[in-house]
């Protein structure tokens, strides 16, 4: 069983290592441990214990769903739960994401999972949602809009109605390519951008892609729809100190006036 164990646990620990373009020596300086120590990890010579575990991925910076898998890989419990946002032990996180929610009222506000699927919107958010779907009530909206990135990409999404499109798309692709990396390659993300440049009319150069003359110092959303022009730059929070692997995943995405006309279109109600 160890052995096993042993076996599954070390490639896991090289690749990320690698992927985190550190040494074995820089990182057996970070967990206080030999070179040797860590090579002989590397190499299934050695097995972990789980206080090893987890120095390791406190060094390697690892997401805490990742931590999990190389928990199980070296032959332990997983360490971290994966809790519905609704369960009673979130409820405090539940209501704290309502409340910044709010705070954002009148403008738009959604609680995003990893994969940028919609958990949670505002007020505002569904205003703006109304205005690009063309609908008034959340059930007639498309499936499309159930994930924010799926909202920007397909074709009876927001892509339409996006003057800059151009420039958005591939910094869209590029940060989810970004983060993807940064999770281990996860799976989802992985996925997630592999429909995203499936879609008609993604520039195949999209890694490229650098935007042309911007002069604002923020990238901005501008959406044209019946005659409403309206500018927008967002923000993204994370918890500060998840032990969940679901509160560690969710963001807050918040977007904010870019201009006056945007401002008002919100604030009038």
């Amino acid at each position: 069983m160890m052995i096993t164990a042993t076996k599954e646990f070390a490639p896991l620990l090289k690749s990320w290592r690698t992927r985190c373009g550190i040494s074995q020596l820089e990182l057996s300086l970070r967990c206080e441990v030999s070179q040797k120590h860590i090579s002989f990890l590397e190499q299934a010579r050695n097995a972990p214990s789980k206080i090893m575990v987890q120095l390791l991925c406190d060094a390697l910076d690892i997401p805490l769903r990742d931590r999990n898998s190389l928990l199980l890989a070296a032959g332990f419990a997983p360490g971290y739960q994966e809790s519905d946002l609704s369960a009673p032990e979130l409820s405090a996180v539940d209501q704290a994401l309502t409340m910044m929610m709010n705070q954002q009222e009148p403008f738009p506000a959604m609680v995003v999972d990893e994969c940028y699927n919609v958990l949670r919107a505002n007020s505002g958010a569904m205003k703006l949602q109304g205005l690009v779907y063309g609908v008034e009530r959340p059930e007639d909206f498309p499936e499309t809009a159930g994930n924010l990135l799926h909202g920007f990409f397909a074709p009876d999404g927001y892509r339409d109605h996006i003057s800059n499109w151009a420039d958005i798309a591939p910094c869209i692709l590029k940060r989810l390519q970004a983060e993807a990396w940064a999770a281990g390659g996860n799976s989802g993300l992985q996925d997630l951008l592999a429909e995203l440049t499936s879609f008609p009319g993604v520039p195949e150069d999209w890694k490229q892609h650098v935007p042309g003359d911007w002069l604002a110092p923020v990238l901005t959303v501008d959406i044209r729809k019946n005659g409403v022009d309206l500018s927008f730059f967002s923000t993204i929070a994370t918890l500060g100190t998840p032990q969940d692997v679901t509160l560690q995943e969710i963001r807050i995405e918040s977007w904010f006036p870019a201009n006056t006309v945007t401002r008002d279109f919100f604030m009038d109600g």
